[in-house]
């Protein structure tokens, strides 16, 4: 493609690719997003879901970031949807809506190799599956992702070599800074990256005892421990997520006495271009506690198991993926009084 040569008042600009801007002196800055639309048919609607199928859109992104050389940023703007298995269907416009339509923006200092420093509206540590839909393998999330927290704001320091790479933050834990009386908390992680193509972590975060619920996390209190492992062979892709959660007794956060959960999942992709099968396994147990939180959402003390099977094509930017989705579960979670739900989806759209 040719150089199209401009001038502004921070100096040329060159569009040297199509999703590539050359800025004089400032540098390259990388452009990419989706535009996607989706649908959800469930046989049994989960508790609090007005509708068995659910049409809206799946992802307007754009995300715009600058490597730190040694000065960098990420700004990742639009409307997203955040669908889970066994749980209510929101409207795109209400997931937006709790973590704003600019979910992630923060600035990135580097002043040597291996080591930066992040502040600003961060992507969490927590978790092997991503808060966008588009960047994920399945169109709905799993419970253990449910259950982890999504967006922090805050400030991160971050040193890797080739063989590990340590994380600590302070932020505001599950986004308390939206409620009166925001409360911080530490995050921390230990990776280890022995193999290539092949990584384990251990992550970390402490929110303040008294943390006050919000729309996004009720409790928000909760102090969560995390391993995840990931590995690729060739077109296979392997990933694990486990997590422990325990809300602490706390009258300001409404707790009424001490809540646990805890899951794991397992994921497998094989990617034979252009198309990609991708399939995730969970198992998810919440606590029975005398203060009858949920911490998973299937409701308190209940338990499940979830599949989720994907099959996906791409051609150029354009993708089409169908999904089937089912949990199975001790008690009943749905509004007809089941304990089971499956579910079928589709979502078409592009990236860029």
């Amino acid at each position: 493609m040719k150089k199209l040569a401009l001038l502004s008042l921070f100096g040329s600009v060159a569009l040297a690719q199509a999703l590539e801007l050359k800025l004089e002196p400032m540098g390259t800055i990388n452009v990419s997003g989706a535009l996607t639309v989706y649908t959800i048919h469930s046989n049994n609607k989960a508790l609090n879901d007005n509708k068995n199928t659910r049409y809206d859109v799946g992802s307007t992104i754009i995300s715009l970031s600058k490597s730190a050389e040694p000065f960098g940023f990420t700004l990742i703007g639009g409307a997203y949807a955040t669908p889970v298995v066994g749980v209510a269907l929101s409207k795109t416009s209400e997931s937006t809506d709790l973590f704003s339509p600019i979910p992630v923006a923060y600035l990135e200092y580097s002043p040597m190799k291996g080591l930066s420093i992040q502040a600003g509206k961060l992507p969490t540590i927590i978790g092997y599956e991503s808060a966008f839909t588009y960047q994920n393998n399945y169109i709905q999330r799993g419970l253990v992702w449910n259950m982890q927290p999504v967006i922090n704001n805050g400030v991160r320091i971050t040193y890797s070599t080739d063989l590990f790479f340590v994380k600590f933050g302070v932020n505001d834990g599950f986004y308390t800074l939206s409620t009166t009386d925001p409360k911080p908390a530490l995050e921390a992680s230990l990776g280890l990256t022995p193999i290539k193509d092949g990584s384990i972590a251990l992550n970390v975060i402490l929110p303040d005892k008294n943390s006050r619920p919000n729309d996004t996390a009720d409790p928000s209190n909760k102090r969560e421990i995390n391993l995840v492992a990931s590995y690729t062979l060739d077109k296979l892709s392997l990933g694990a997520d486990l997590l422990y959660v325990e809300a602490p007794k706390s009258d300001k956060a409404n707790v009424p006495e001490k809540a646990k959960a805890s899951g794991v999942a397992l994921h497998v992709s094989y990617d034979l271009k252009p198309f990609k099968l991708s399939g995730r396994i969970e198992y998810v147990k919440d606590n029975s506690d005398a203060g009858g939180l949920d911490l998973v959402g299937l409701g308190d003390g209940n338990k499940g198991l979830t599949f989720t099977v994907t099959p996906a094509y791409t051609h150029g930017p354009l993708f089409l993926r169908g999904e089937l989705s089912y949990v199975k579960a001790d008690k009943e979670f749905t509004v007809n009084g089941k304990k089971d739900q499956t579910r079928i989806g589709v979502e078409v759209g592009f990236m860029f």
